[in-house]
């Protein structure tokens, strides 16, 4: 370990980093600290969690010359979020360094506020890339007496369209040579490109990106089938009952759609991705920092410079798009010397393979776990009651408590009646209803009828349309509120399906399925070999089906009934169509 003291840091530093609580460097601290020390350029590979912001913080506050009121080091970070990191971290730093000012700049800020802080002078500008050219556009920035730029998350920056900005921001530096680190968690050619042309001789300082996940985080994975995640994280959510959870997802439109989906369960999610203005940004960054709303949905791009600590669950919703994505992910749990769980969601066999590359990336092994029964969840919840009420028992009895408690048991009352009357009044488990977990989740053979117990209904929905089997079920089982034990068979075709529905439930799946929609489609169900089926509806407009045709007296037996039931469900008033959830 490399102490502080080592590394040739100003005695002012030295005093804030000490009353910080910070002795030993991380490693990344002490092998870039001396070489930006020296005014060497630094090409560093580091993730968030490593302590790669007082890495190239702590030398930068000591090149600052206080009584210079123009700005000398200038830092770039993709996010506002990492933007507002930084500069807190450096204030914290520079406590003790009079005259050195740091000045955030980001975009969903007033700009003419940001304009006076840079009029009043800084030594420090940290800014996202777009909001700096902003600033140059505008002449309210200069770059003339800049010594050092940073690049922090520099891959991040690129994969968000910034390249352009970042090579016209450092063409606009001083001709003379300038000092620049570079911080990457990954090294692709356009990284290297931007080093080959401003960096100079640069030294590669990397850190082991498995290091920050292997000891303080269980990680594991869950299978599930399509469309079925949501309960999935039901049911783990309710499993692990975590005070602080992050979910990520890969893109914006899921965000919001899981946000809405757990809402509509009375869970407690708030969501956050690119799309959102800053104050809205803040508000939900409040919100889930003090546990208002406990679970944050994010994707990989809003969640950059999120500094929480003491996450206990992070989730993949959805697989990530690189394997250094999960390693961030996973990153933001078991901070601190506190434990974490991590756990990924896989949906079917092919999504395996994803864990299997993870594991060999990270040398870590990654659980494959079952989702837990509704017993088990009972079982769990009433474990966690009886460990609450133990603990209460451990703490002072008020004299109030003692006096009600003696009243009662004058009355005559037994006291196992009493224990049994709170216990009531007090134990209400929230355990999700039996049916959802074992009948979504546990894996069940696909129930067959004999011919004379079941009548086959027509879809006119099919592969064509991404339908899947699941997407019918799932469906069914919300437009009527029937038990998947009703639905049989399951015949995907290229612009149909066929279901084996259980004769008792027929008249109410094709009651409730004649107006809604599935995937964006309108439904149309009959009993199969009935009146031809209308046109499939859609934005393009697309596709018809005649369907395959029955023999004659097949036809006849069921015409009758397909034609009563046609007749009855015309209206004048008729009700627009439903759409369903279940569109993934």
């Amino acid at each position: 370990m490399t102490n502080f003291n080592e590394l040739g840091l100003s005695n002012e530093i030295l005093r804030a980093v000490s009353e910080m609580g910070f002795e030993n460097a991380t490693d990344i601290q002490a092998q870039a600290i001396p070489y930006i020390l020296q005014g060497r350029d630094v090409l560093g590979r580091s993730n968030t969690g490593t302590g790669k912001t007082a890495a190239f913080g702590l030398p930068a506050i000591d090149k600052v010359d206080p009584t210079n009121r123009k700005p000398q080091i200038l830092i770039l970070s993709p996010t506002r979020e990492l933007d507002i990191q930084i500069a807190t971290e450096l204030r914290k730093f520079s406590k003790y360094k009079e005259g050195v000012k740091i000045v955030p700049i980001y975009g969903g800020q007033p700009i003419d506020s940001q304009i006076q802080l840079l009029k009043r002078g800084c030594g420090i500008v940290v800014g996202t890339p777009g909001r700096v050219m902003d600033h140059l556009r505008r002449r309210t920035l200069k770059l003339d007496e800049i010594k050092m730029v940073i690049l922090d998350e520099a891959d991040e920056m690129l994969n968000m369209g910034f390249k352009e900005d970042i090579e016209e921001i450092l063409k606009g530096m001083p001709k003379e040579q300038y000092q620049m680190t570079l911080f990457s968690a990954t090294m692709p050619n356009s990284i290297m490109e931007i080093t080959r042309q401003f960096q100079q001789d640069p030294v590669s300082v990397e850190i082991k990106s498995t290091q920050r996940t292997i000891d303080t985080v269980e990680q594991s994975y869950y299978e599930c089938g399509r469309g079925k995640k949501t309960n999935a994280l039901r049911i783990l959510l309710n499993a692990f009952d975590p005070e602080l959870t992050m979910i990520f997802c890969n893109t914006k439109k899921m965000v919001d759609e899981l946000v809405d989906e757990l809402n509509s369960y009375d869970i407690k999610a708030i969501g956050l991705h690119g799309d959102m203005k800053q104050q809205a940004r803040t508000r939900v960054m409040d919100q889930f920092r003090t546990g208002n709303y406990p679970i944050l949905i994010a994707t990989d791009v809003a969640a950059r410079g999120i500094d929480v600590d003491n996450i206990d669950l992070v989730v993949n919703y959805d697989i990530p798009q690189d394997n250094e994505y999960y390693i961030h992910r996973v990153g933001r749990t078991g901070r601190a010397g506190k434990k974490g769980k991590a756990i990924t969601l896989i949906a079917g066999k092919r999504q395996r393979q994803f864990i299997r590359d993870i594991m060999r990336y990270t040398k870590t092994a990654i659980a494959h776990r079952q989702l837990p029964s509704s017993e088990e969840l009972l079982e769990e919840s009433k474990r966690a009651f009886v460990a609450q009420v133990m603990s209460a028992c451990s703490e002072d009895i008020n004299e109030e408590s003692i006096e009600i408690a003696n009243e009662i048991l004058g009355e005559g009352v037994a006291i196992e009646n009493v224990l049994s009357a709170l216990i009531s009044m007090l134990y209400k488990p929230e355990v999700i209803d039996a049916g959802v977990v074992e009948e979504v989740f546990n894996k069940k053979k696909e129930r067959k009828f004999n011919d004379a117990d079941a009548t086959t209904l027509h879809f006119n929905i099919g592969r064509n349309q991404g339908v899947a089997a699941n997407h019918l079920v799932c469906a069914i089982a919300e437009e009527t509120g029937l038990p998947s034990s009703v639905i049989g068979k399951i015949d995907l075709k290229a612009k149909y399906t066929l279901v084996d529905i259980a004769n008792d439930s027929v008249d109410k799946v094709l009651e409730h399925m004649a107006n809604c929609t599935i995937r964006g489609f309108e439904v149309n169900v009959k009993i199969d070999g009935g009146a031809p089926v209308r046109k499939t509806v859609k934005k393009n407009n697309e596709g018809s089906y005649k369907p395959k045709k029955m023999s004659e007296d097949s036809y006849k037996s069921r015409k009758t009934t397909e034609h009563a039931r046609r007749n009855s469900s015309k209206s004048k008033n008729e009700k627009p169509r439903r759409k369903t959830r279940y569109d993934d």
